[in-house]
Parts: C-alpha cells; structure tokens; sequence
C-alpha cells in the first residue's frame, strides 16, 4: 500500500520493484525480503553491481520478475534451481532497445554476472553468482519448440537460435 516507505536498493533501484509479482497474489503467496536478510543482500548487490550499470547506460528498466519465494517459483513452473529463489535474479527489459539489444549490452560490460539470459526474444535474465560462488559470465539464448524449451550457448537472435537447434 501506499504508507510504506520505499527501500531503496540502488539510486534507481527500489526493493519493491523486485518483490511484486501478480502470480503471487493470485496464488496469495506473500513476497518479504526484509532489511538485513540473505535475499535482501543479494537483491542490493544485483541492483548496484548488474542492474544499476545498465540503467545509467540504457535508461529506465522494468523488471518483470525479481525475487520468488520457493512457493511462487514451484507455481509458476520455474527451475528448481532458479536463481530468482535467493534474490540473485531479475528478468528485465528496458524502453526502447530489443531484449537482443539488452542482453548484448551485458555480454560486452565487464560486469561480473553469473547468467545473462536472452530469453526467447521477449525478456533478458540477468542472475547473480551466489556470495562465495565464482561469476561465471555464462551467456545463453533460449527458445521454444512445440513442447520444451531450448538453451544455446551464446546471445543470438530469435530466428538464429532456432535454426541451431535444428
């Protein structure tokens, strides 16, 4: 509601951005990541150290999905391993550039990500290593086929993606 005081992640970032979700409230899950917590450190650290970067160099950012509780990743189908479940996360897209655009404004920072995920053409992931896990830099496209989703390594069109996976 209204009354409560806006916690602010990052210049533009604020912990709220992160912690709505409309599947949540149709699932009456409640999102907290409360001042201090694990979750709430990893939002900080993704707002200022990834995010943050992006939002001074592209402009204004919304994001789509930030931190799920376990309950909302397992009902809206997401990984078991999602990134999004420890705050580490944030699917994204940014007012006038295509989410190709996006993500390969992250593939050629030098910001220490751990995934940046061009995601069928639609949205961009950008994920956190873990504190104590090494950055790995690991960049993806996916796509859909009737039925599954793939992963190809790289960031690449839509179009150019699906022709890999054949």
């Amino acid at each position: 509601s209204g009354s409560m005081k806006k916690i602010q992640l990052s210049p533009n970032f604020y912990l709220h951005e992160f912690t709505r979700s409309q599947a949540a409230a149709r699932h009456g899950i409640k999102i907290k990541a409360p001042e201090g917590s694990e979750v709430f450190t990893n939002l900080q650290q993704l707002a200022r150290v990834a995010l943050q970067p992006a939002r001074d160099a592209l402009g204004p950012i919304f994001i789509s999905s930030g931190y799920r509780p376990a309950a909302l990743n397992t009902a809206i189908g997401g990984s078991r391993t999602s990134a999004h479940v420890h705050g580490c996360a944030a699917d994204i897209s940014v007012v006038g550039y295509t989410p190709l655009e996006v993500a390969q404004w992250f593939a050629d920072s030098d910001i220490p990500f751990d995934q940046v995920i061009h995601e069928f053409g639609e949205w961009v992931h950008v994920g956190m290593a873990k504190p104590g896990s090494e950055a790995r830099r690991e960049l993806l496209t996916s796509v859909r086929k009737p039925g599954r989703t793939h992963y190809v390594y790289g960031i690449h069109s839509v179009d150019d993606a699906l022709r890999m996976v054949g």
